[in-house]
């Protein structure tokens, strides 16, 4: 038997329209109330103990809203009851307080034991009825069974709280608010919010003690900062060993702070990154060869000579001076001129021997230096399209190939613009210089010839665009570099071989050979030879660009003569030399180990570096000269885009920040996002690629990349960290 429910009851909805709270009916176990069969023609057994609480109707006004039938088992003369609801005819055994909790509910933290009166529910008036008259008998007073469950005191315990006081909405909000006033009022990029570092600092304040003040700037530029240098030492220190053995190469490049002092930092790179080691104040040093050999030398120093295979520096004439010193005091160590530099300088070369190239360049400059030196001609422009028209600085890469193209992407838009009646007003009303200009402006974008030109130039100089976006990026590209250049130059043959220009195929494969035998040392071809793809028979069967039949690195001349050159250079001795050698034998004649299928397959789908790794036991000093090897960056655009963050520090906003200050922040900056790319946090979940694109969080490296050259925008002549490519930081 259920206590407290009728025959054919199904369990009540809450339906409470008031303040009370409903609580379905919960478990069984109250032997007081009980069902009793049937609710119909009931007959009334008045008992001694009914008139006693006939009597009590004015101090328990409830006993007027049901129908008592007789008494209970209940020894007790004002125990259970049996009664019968007048408004839901549900019919009970129960005590004065399991009906008070059918029409009002139970105490909170209580179980009813009953069912509730869905009838009242139902009926706000009645239930405000019954409500008032048992306020006025607990006014009164009224048996103790009821002190924990009178309605006044119900009424306070239960009254819902707005859903904004639950969860602390507003202050929350206040607080979230603070931060973004904070933020913006210091010029901080909302960015911030996605950093790890900023999260914990919020965690930490909220576990400070009561009455925590934040630290005086005094104490924050000293003793502070000091302490989080330290801290990114020890954290840095945990993975030394194992980015030492990798090899690194010591990569400069000099500068020029707000306060218009040379600076000349120095990085140190491989394949896991760059590590910004310092940066040193040039003033009132005369930039020789020796002085920056000596200062790199300090740099090799500092890290170990063992462990450094190459410096990597922009190709002035002091830094090569500086780069033939170090190679006299270590032998092992290579100087490597930037490629990026080099292929840049090839587009400047193309410009000086060509004047259809070089008289296109300065029309389509013309173009966007007239649109963005006067105003209301570049409103009318901004109106037809969606793209701006690129002004690029002097230090940027590849700048000829990227003013052009967004001339072509925009060339309707230019083409709309200079039909619109308010451009004519405009040309119309201005001063004879202007007239003049503009109408040259006109006639070369009505120029179809002009656009044929740029078509064919952008199809030439294309593979060259691509082969500096790829130097320029990210990761080892030490095995890759001479196998491009070669498929660079195929590629601009094949296109030069239906071009109206095609006559001039061999100028341009003479400048960029003349460049290339600047640019080439010894260890791109040792990368070259130590990468085992390029031994891989379906690859050696296809043809290059330029319909040249490919050659394994061990087959090509110029090849092999460098990677002789290279292993003597390592070896500390003859016989090591000899070694090494025989090695690179049983390496491209694929004895041992790498003559094994699965070894063939991994060479096609491997990463380098991992697949000596994984083979490399059959020639293990030869192994580990190719991981180091393999390892080593290409360019200095790595110390490049680290003046992008010094001048994002040492801004007009901190100028007065001195060299070491600067240095440290820079160097907690950068070091700091370079241990936390090693965590699991900064690959999956909130944080994933924290420090890259604010836009677009789950983009890889390429795509990144490959946005970041695209959508250059160079609205002024700020060279944006050297100017090489927009900073993500």
């Amino acid at each position: 038997m259920v206590f407290g429910k009728s025959i054919g009851s199904s369990s009540a909805t809450n339906c409470d329209e008031e303040e009370v709270e409903y609580q379905e009916e919960a478990t069984v176990g109250d032997e007081e109330v009980s069902r009793v069969q049937g609710t119909e023609d009931h007959t009334v057994h008045t008992t001694p103990n009914d008139k006693q609480s006939k009597g009590n109707l004015n101090d328990k006004p409830l006993y007027e809203e049901v129908t008592l039938i007789g008494s209970g088992t209940s020894k007790n003369a004002g125990g259970t009851k049996v009664w019968v609801c007048k408004h839901c005819k549900e019919q009970f055994v129960s005590s004065y307080t399991r009906m008070h909790n059918h029409f009002f509910g139970p105490p909170i933290g209580k179980k009813g034991d009953i069912k509730r009166c869905r009838s009242v529910l139902k009926d706000p008036t009645n239930y405000r009825r019954l409500q008032d008259r048992v306020k006025e008998a607990e006014k009164v007073g009224v048996s103790k069974s009821l002190k924990t469950s009178i309605v006044t005191k119900k009424k306070t315990v239960i009254s819902k709280k707005p859903i904004e006081e639950s969860f602390s909405v507003m202050e929350r909000s206040m607080v979230d608010l603070k931060i973004v006033f904070a933020l913006s009022t210091n010029g901080i990029p909302f960015n911030v919010l996605r950093n790890p570092h900023f999260r914990e600092m919020i965690s930490a304040i909220k576990k400070a003690p009561e009455g925590y003040k934040p630290p005086s700037s005094e104490k924050a530029r000293t003793t502070l900062l000091d302490k989080c240098v330290r801290d990114v030492d020890k954290n840095l220190s945990a993975f030394k060993d194992t980015w030492y053995s990798q090899g690194l190469s010591i990569v400069s490049d000099g500068w020029t702070n707000i306060k218009h002092k040379p600076l000349i930092n120095v990085l140190a790179v491989n394949s896991r990154g760059a590590m910004f080691m310092y940066a040193e104040d040039f003033s009132g040093v005369e930039k020789t060869g020796l002085a920056i050999a000596d200062f790199l030398n300090k740099a090799i120093e500092s890290v170990g000579p063992s462990n450094v295979l190459s410096v990597v520096t922009d190709n002035a004439a002091n830094c090569k001076a500086a780069g033939k010193e170090v190679e006299k005091v270590y032998k092992h160590i290579f100087w490597s001129p930037c490629c990026v530099h080099t292929l840049n300088l090839i587009f400047k070369d193309f410009a000086d021997a060509f004047i259809w190239l070089e008289d296109t360049y300065k029309k389509g400059k013309m173009i966007v230096k007239y649109f963005l030196n006067h105003g209301q001609a570049l409103a009318i422009f901004r109106e037809n399209s969606k793209l701006e028209l690129l002004k690029i600085a002097k230090t940027r890469f590849a700048s000829h190939y990227i003013l052009l193209k967004r001339l072509t992407t925009v060339r309707e838009a230019l083409s709309t613009t200079i039909s619109l009646n308010s451009w004519r007003d405009r040309v119309k009303h201005g001063d004879e210089h202007t007239r003049q200009v503009g109408q040259i402006v006109v006639e070369t974008i009505r120029n179809d010839y002009f656009w044929n030109d740029v078509d064919q130039i952008l199809k030439i100089t294309k593979p060259l665009y691509l082969m500096i976006k790829f130097c320029d990026g990210e990761g080892p590209k030490m095995g890759d570099i001479y196998e491009k250049m070669d498929n660079m130059l195929g590629e601009i043959k094949d296109v030069m071989s239906s071009c109206v220009f095609s006559s001039y195929y061999p100028e341009v494969e003479d400048i960029v050979l003349r460049r290339w035998e600047k640019m080439t040392i010894p260890l791109h071809c040792l990368g070259f030879a130590l990468s085992p793809r390029f031994y891989d028979i379906s690859y050696l069967e296809t043809l290059a660009p330029g319909g040249v039949r490919r050659k394994a690195p061990n087959h090509d001349k110029e090849v092999v003569q460098g990677v002789m050159e290279a292993f003597s250079r390592i070896a500390e001795n003859r016989d090591e030399e000899r070694m090494l050698r025989e090695q690179f034998a049983s390496f491209h004649m694929k004895k041992g180990l790498y003559s094994l299928p699965g070894a063939q397959l991994d060479a096609v789908t491997m990463d380098a570096i991992d697949w000596w790794s994984t083979y490399g036991a059959e020639t293990p000093e030869l192994a580990e000269v190719a991981r180091k090897v393999l390892s080593q960056p290409i360019t200095s655009s790595s110390a490049e885009r680290n003046w992008s963050t010094y001048s994002y520090i040492h801004s007009v906003k901190r100028n007065r920040l001195t060299c070491s200050r600067a240095d440290k922040l820079v160097y907690v900056h950068s070091n700091a996002r370079l241990c936390s790319r090693f965590s699991e946090a900064y690959k999956e979940g909130p944080y994933k690629k924290w420090d890259m694109n604010p836009e677009s969080t789950n983009l890889e490296n390429s795509m990144l990349e490959d946005m970041m050259w695209d959508d250059l925008d160079d609205d002024d002549d700020e060279d944006n960290g050297r100017g090489k490519r927009p900073r993500v930081d």
